[in-house]
């Protein structure tokens, strides 16, 4: 037994040793990756000499897992962000699915024709979450004030009530944040709740930071000041804050369940060459991209809010996220997203 103890003994030390061995190989690799991806963020700053610019790339691979966050320059990991749309959208088209509203039915139960909104009863949810409904977008039609604050009602009589449609219904696309915020009134008149109460109730314990901007978040230092349209102004469509890990958090939650499969069931207007696919895939409150940092088929959404820009998507599993505190083009930050990921992976 005396020699056999003295092999399991060295067996045992040569285990030990080379799972040492491993354990710092992986932790260098990984220290060299992060670091990159650091210098990478201050390379994009470099050509910036604004004081107030910044910048985050976040990964996150589980729905339990540690969000791996990288910043640079005036932003910083635990700040509130404003989400916009990515984060908005996409949740708002989850609990459509998750309440149970019937995607084909008509809009006039909640606006009717009779109170100026136009073809009502030939829009459908469908319509409304694909951007196919022909109503126009809002917010170029409301002031950039950020004493104006605007409500959703507000916005919504402003670009539907008493006006004619883009197109009709199904038949184009065009990127409308009224259709979004149509949703949510919807969504508190079939639920009784206020969309606030939703966020909370459904996504709470995912993303604690999750909630309705209210102009007092803690926000970057390099967001500008004033803010140069008022905070309401995003409405359900976009006027949300909290954190980078929660926004990957919540994301990664909804991309798990089972009405994502519908909601990234791609749509083409009807009337399209079909010799002529688009890049851009389109789905319920989401978008994909048919070729998106290396990948096939990436679940990918961009948004824009001005002063800041942000970009949420989904590829081999992980969620990565990148925020702007500052005013990018969106081209320049979206290669540097799908540069990231793949120095990431």
């Amino acid at each position: 037994m005396g020699p056999r103890k003295s092999q399991i003994g060295k067996m045992a030390l040569r285990s030990l040793v080379a799972c040492t061995l491993l354990s710092t190989c992986i932790s260098v690799a990984g220290t060299t990756k992060s670091d990159s991806i650091s210098a990478e963020l201050h390379r994009f700053l470099h050509a910036d000499s604004s004081k107030s610019c910044g910048i985050l790339f976040a990964r996150l691979d589980g729905i339990d897992s540690a969000p791996q966050v990288w910043t640079a320059g005036a932003i910083d990991k635990e700040s509130d962000l404003r989400l916009g749309c990515p984060t908005a959208k996409p949740l708002l088209a989850y609990l459509t699915l998750k309440e149970g509203i019937v995607l084909d039915v008509t809009i006039d139960h909640w606006f009717p024709e009779g109170n100026g909104f136009t073809n009502s009863h030939a829009i459908t949810i469908r319509n409304l979450l694909s951007n196919m409904s022909g109503i126009r977008d809002y917010v170029p039609l409301v002031p950039m004030d950020p004493d104006s604050a605007i409500t959703p009602e507000n916005s919504i009589d402003r670009a539907y009530r008493n006006q004619a449609l883009l197109f009709a219904p199904g038949a184009g696309f065009e990127y409308s944040n009224t259709n979004f915020n149509m949703i949510g009134l919807i969504l508190e008149s079939r639920t009784g709740k206020t969309v606030s109460q939703l966020f909370q109730e459904t996504f709470r314990s995912y993303a604690p930071s999750l909630r309705l901007d209210d102009g007092k978040g803690n926000y970057p230092v390099g967001y500008a000041k004033p803010w140069p349209y008022h905070w309401s102004s995003p409405g359900f469509a976009g006027a949300f804050i909290g954190s980078a890990a929660d926004a990957m958090r919540v994301f990664y939650f909804v991309s798990s369940e089972t009405e994502f499969k519908k909601m990234t069931t791609w749509l083409t207007p009807s009337g399209s060459d079909p010799n002529s696919p688009s890049n851009n895939l389109i789905g319920l409150g989401i978008f994909g991209n048919r070729s998106f940092a290396g990948c096939e088929q990436v679940v990918v959404y961009e948004g824009n809010m001005g002063p800041c820009q942000m970009i949420i998507a989904k590829v081999l599993g992980s969620v990565f996220y990148i925020a702007s505190a500052h005013v990018v083009a969106p081209a320049d930050l979206s290669n540097l997203f799908q540069r990231l990921i793949g120095m990431s992976l």
